[in-house]
């Protein structure tokens, strides 16, 4: 299922660029970026996930912040009752009963609901941003996005250290992808839309 952009030709407009084909192209690139980097498709939508109880805890963490509904839980194949078996607390799933025990993992599976109603402006700015960067690069041309400085008089180019490379103009660095999976909370082992 395709998930919608999380910046529109709105959001290009309202930051004084006049949309073209190249940058509508580039909305649909810059959010799945941004949605690969935050493990989340960030706006609201109903994901089953299957997680692994691997210990004798009550506390079950569940991706994709913020989690608002949970509608299903399978524990090692039993379908389990809200309110009796489990329940939704601060986007995690305490259990009346111990999620895995210590000897081997258990398959949880859950039907939840999470993300929010609206993307947040800090999210449509970086996703503007990158949408820009992008069209630039593809316009102007075919270039090394690695080359951050380049002098013409005694030529010179100076060029990311290698930590710090990208591939595309529209790549995240390595602490903004920190952030946003910090702050969505991906990282379920299996997860499918709907």
């Amino acid at each position: 299922m395709a998930l919608p952009n999380l910046a529109v030709t709105g959001d290009l407009s309202a930051r004084g660029i006049t949309p073209t084909a190249v940058h509508t192209t580039m909305l649909a690139v810059a959010s799945s970026v941004v949605r690969s980097a935050a493990g989340s498709p960030i706006l609201a939508t109903t994901s089953v996930v299957t997680l692994w109880g691997l210990d004798s805890s009550r506390w079950l963490d569940l991706p994709g912040k913020p989690v608002t509904a949970v509608a299903t839980v399978v524990h090692d194949g039993t379908t389990l009752v809200a309110n009796d078996d489990y329940k939704l607390v601060d986007g995690r799933l305490w259990g009346a009963s111990p999620w895995g025990d210590d000897c081997e993992p258990v398959k949880v599976v859950v039907t939840m609901t999470h993300g929010f109603a609206a993307v947040p402006a800090h999210i449509v700015q970086l996703v503007c941003d990158l949408t820009i960067a992008g069209a630039n690069a593809a316009v102007d041309g075919a270039h090394n996005p690695n080359v951050i400085a380049e002098r013409i008089d005694d030529y010179a180019v100076t060029f990311a250290p290698g930590a710090e490379a990208v591939a595309s103009a529209v790549e995240l660095p390595p602490l903004t992808k920190t952030w946003l999976r910090a702050q969505f909370g991906g990282g379920a082992g299996m997860v499918s839309h709907r």
